[in-house]
C-alpha cells in the first residue's frame, strides 16, 4: 500500500489516490490454531480474477468484512457460485479449515463504491451454518468502551511488507496494537470520520497491509474479545506517523441487525 500506487487488483483493491484498502500483517507472528476463532479466509471472484480478504463471523451463517472486498466500480458483481470462505483455517498453504460457500453479499447501502473509504462496511451471508467447531465474535455494545491502554489485536493472510508477501504455509498473522485517539486519528487522515477509527504505531512498523482487508481488529472488554473495527484503509503500510483506519462496527449495529433479521437463514 504504496502513496499514488497501485497493487494489482487480485492483491487488494485501490481507488482513492493517496489511500488504499489493506492487505496483510507488518510486524506480526504466526497465530495457533484455535486462537481467532472467528477468522474467515474470503476468496471473492469477479470474472476470472479471485480476490483475498479477511473477515470475521458474527455468527453461524454471517460474515463481517469491508465493502470495498465485494463491490469494485471497475469491476461486474462478484459471483457469489464461484466465491467461497474459509472458517477455522490457520494456513492457507496446508488449508484444514471448512469451506463454506455463499448465498448473498450485502454492502452498506451508503457504501460509496468510488470512494471507499466512507461506510466501508458489508456482510456476506453463508449458504449453510458453520460447524460447532468455530464461535462467533462478539459485536460492542454501550457498555464498552476503549482507551489506548486497551488489549487489541488484528489478524489476517496479508503481505507482510509493502509488496512482500506472506511465504511459507501462509500462517495466520497476529498484531497486538494500540488504539490511538480521535483527534490524533483526523491529524493523520483529515478525510477521516467518527465512522472510522485508527490503531496502530505511529513510530511504525507494526500495522495491517495489502490482504488484510474486511479483517477483524478485536479488543478485550470485560474478559472477552469484540470487534471494534473492520481493516479498511491506510498510507501504505507500517509508516511512521501514519496508523491504519478501520471502520468502527459500533456506528454499523443496526445496519448488521435490520440485514440479519431481513434476510434470517437461507
Amino acid at each position: 500500500m504504496i502513496l499514488g500506487v497501485c497493487v494489482c487488483v487480485t492483491v487488494l483493491l485501490c481507488t482513492v489516490k493517496g489511500s488504499h484498502s489493506r492487505s496483510s500483517i507488518v510486524g506480526g507472528e504466526d497465530a495457533a490454531l484455535g486462537d481467532w476463532p472467528w477468522m474467515v479466509f474470503l476468496n471473492i471472484t469477479y470474472g476470472r480474477m479471485s480476490i483475498p480478504c479477511g473477515g470475521s463471523l458474527i455468527n453461524s451463517q454471517w460474515v463481517l468484512t469491508a465493502a470495498h472486498c465485494i463491490s469494485d466500480p471497475r469491476l461486474a458483481s462478484p459471483d457469489a457460485n464461484r466465491s467461497f470462505v474459509r472458517v477455522g483455517e490457520l494456513k492457507l498453504g496446508r488449508p484444514t479449515g471448512v469451506r463454506r460457500n455463499i448465498t448473498r453479499f450485502l454492502p452498506h447501502p451508503d457504501y460509496d463504491k468510488n470512494n471507499f473509504k466512507y461506510n466501508d462496511i458489508a456482510l456476506v451471508q453463508l449458504q449453510t451454518a458453520v460447524p460447532d467447531t468455530v464461535a462467533p465474535v462478539g459485536l460492542p455494545s454501550p457498555r464498552d468502551v476503549f482507551s489506548a491502554n486497551a488489549e487489541c489485536w488484528v489478524t489476517g493472510w496479508g503481505f507482510v511488507a509493502e509488496n512482500r508477501r506472506l511465504g511459507g504455509d501462509q500462517t495466520l498473522q497476529q498484531l497486538k496494537l494500540p488504539l490511538v485517539d480521535d483527534v490524533t486519528c483526523r491529524r493523520i487522515y483529515p478525510q477521516s470520520n467518527y465512522n472510522m477509527l485508527c490503531a496502530g504505531d505511529l513510530e511504525g512498523g507494526r500495522d495491517a497491509c495489502q490482504g488484510d482487508s474486511g479483517g477483524p481488529l478485536v479488543c478485550r472488554s470485560f474478559g472477552q474479545f469484540v470487534q471494534v473495527g473492520v481493516v479498511s484503509w491506510g498510507k501504505g503500510c507500517a509508516k511512521t506517523n501514519y496508523t491504519g483506519v478501520y471502520t468502527r462496527v459500533y456506528n454499523y449495529i443496526t445496519f448488521i441487525e435490520d440485514a440479519i433479521r431481513t434476510h434470517g437463514s437461507s
